[in-house]
Protein backbone atom coordinates (compact mmCIF):
# COMPACT_ATOMS: atom_id res chain seq x y z
CA UNK A 1 0.00 0.00 0.00
CA UNK A 2 2.55 2.50 0.58
CA UNK A 3 4.47 1.66 -2.63
CA UNK A 4 0.95 2.57 -4.30
CA UNK A 5 0.72 5.84 -2.40
CA UNK A 6 4.30 7.01 -3.30
CA UNK A 7 3.66 5.75 -7.38
CA UNK A 8 0.28 7.49 -7.33
CA UNK A 9 2.25 10.87 -5.16
CA UNK A 10 4.98 10.60 -8.24
CA UNK A 11 2.24 10.33 -11.09
CA UNK A 12 0.49 13.16 -9.66
CA UNK A 13 3.54 15.61 -9.18
CA UNK A 14 4.61 14.86 -12.67
CA UNK A 15 1.53 15.34 -14.19
CA UNK A 16 1.11 18.42 -12.72
CA UNK A 17 4.60 19.41 -13.36
CA UNK A 18 3.41 18.64 -17.23
CA UNK A 19 -0.02 20.37 -16.38
CA UNK A 20 2.06 23.51 -15.27
CA UNK A 21 4.38 23.52 -18.48
CA UNK A 22 1.78 23.13 -21.01
CA UNK A 23 -0.22 25.85 -19.48
CA UNK A 24 2.51 28.32 -19.08
CA UNK A 25 3.67 27.45 -22.89
CA UNK A 26 -0.31 28.49 -23.94
CA UNK A 27 -0.12 31.70 -21.96
CA UNK A 28 3.59 32.53 -23.43
CA UNK A 29 1.62 31.93 -27.01
CA UNK A 30 -1.15 33.94 -26.06
CA UNK A 31 0.93 36.40 -24.74
CA UNK A 32 2.76 36.41 -28.34
CA UNK A 33 -0.46 36.60 -30.60
CA UNK A 34 -1.52 39.13 -28.43
CA UNK A 35 1.78 40.99 -29.53
CA UNK A 36 1.28 41.01 -32.30
CA UNK A 37 -1.33 43.45 -33.90
CA UNK A 38 0.85 45.97 -31.91
CA UNK A 39 4.06 45.36 -33.92
CA UNK A 40 1.90 45.47 -37.07
CA UNK A 41 0.86 48.81 -36.35
CA UNK A 42 4.32 49.80 -35.16
CA UNK A 43 5.65 48.58 -38.78
CA UNK A 44 2.99 50.36 -40.36
CA UNK A 45 3.86 53.72 -38.67
CA UNK A 46 7.69 53.27 -39.56
CA UNK A 47 6.80 52.07 -42.79
CA UNK A 48 4.65 55.31 -43.39
CA UNK A 49 7.30 57.53 -41.42
CA UNK A 50 9.94 55.81 -44.15
CA UNK A 51 7.54 57.06 -47.02
CA UNK A 52 6.98 60.50 -46.15
CA UNK A 53 11.01 60.33 -45.38
CA UNK A 54 11.64 59.11 -48.96
CA UNK A 55 9.51 61.75 -50.03
CA UNK A 56 10.94 64.43 -48.21
CA UNK A 57 14.48 63.47 -49.88
CA UNK A 58 13.31 63.48 -53.61
CA UNK A 59 11.37 66.97 -53.24
CA UNK A 60 14.85 68.23 -51.70
CA UNK A 61 17.34 66.84 -54.16
CA UNK A 62 15.05 68.03 -57.26
CA UNK A 63 17.01 69.94 -59.56
CA UNK A 64 14.27 72.32 -58.82
CA UNK A 65 14.65 73.26 -55.50
CA UNK A 66 18.73 72.66 -55.93
CA UNK A 67 18.91 75.33 -57.97
CA UNK A 68 16.66 77.54 -55.81
CA UNK A 69 18.81 76.69 -52.90
CA UNK A 70 22.13 77.57 -54.73
CA UNK A 71 20.60 81.38 -55.54
CA UNK A 72 20.58 81.71 -51.98
CA UNK A 73 23.02 83.67 -50.22
CA UNK A 74 24.68 81.00 -47.33
CA UNK A 75 25.11 78.67 -50.04
CA UNK A 76 26.87 80.71 -52.79
CA UNK A 77 30.07 79.34 -52.03
CA UNK A 78 28.60 76.38 -53.50
CA UNK A 79 29.92 75.95 -57.60
CA UNK A 80 29.85 73.12 -60.22
CA UNK A 81 33.38 71.80 -60.57
CA UNK A 82 35.72 72.41 -63.76
CA UNK A 83 36.16 69.26 -66.20
CA UNK A 84 39.84 69.64 -65.62
CA UNK A 85 39.83 69.56 -61.91
CA UNK A 86 38.30 66.12 -61.84
CA UNK A 87 40.51 63.36 -61.93
CA UNK A 88 38.96 60.06 -62.84
CA UNK A 89 40.96 56.90 -61.86
CA UNK A 90 39.76 52.98 -62.06
CA UNK A 91 38.39 51.35 -59.06
CA UNK A 92 42.25 49.05 -58.66
CA UNK A 93 44.21 52.35 -59.11
CA UNK A 94 41.84 53.85 -55.98
CA UNK A 95 42.66 51.19 -54.01
CA UNK A 96 46.43 51.24 -54.33
CA UNK A 97 45.78 55.03 -53.29
CA UNK A 98 43.87 53.86 -50.24
CA UNK A 99 46.85 51.70 -48.91
CA UNK A 100 49.43 54.65 -49.65
CA UNK A 101 47.19 56.77 -47.05
CA UNK A 102 47.82 54.08 -44.78
CA UNK A 103 52.07 54.98 -45.09
CA UNK A 104 53.74 56.89 -42.49
CA UNK A 105 52.95 61.06 -42.52
CA UNK A 106 56.47 61.81 -43.55
CA UNK A 107 55.94 60.00 -46.99
CA UNK A 108 52.93 61.02 -47.83
CA UNK A 109 52.30 64.14 -50.15
CA UNK A 110 48.62 66.06 -50.82
CA UNK A 111 47.15 64.54 -53.71
CA UNK A 112 43.87 65.78 -55.82
CA UNK A 113 40.33 64.16 -54.72
CA UNK A 114 39.09 61.03 -57.18
CA UNK A 115 36.28 60.31 -58.44
CA UNK A 116 35.88 56.57 -58.72
CA UNK A 117 34.75 55.64 -62.23
CA UNK A 118 33.63 51.72 -62.88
Amino acid sequence: MRVFLSRLTVCVAFFSFALYSYLKEQNRCTEMRMLIPKLVKEIEAIEEQNSRLRYQVVTFESPQQLLTLSKQPEFSHLHFPFVHTIIQAREGLALQLSQEEEAPASKKGRSPALAVAK
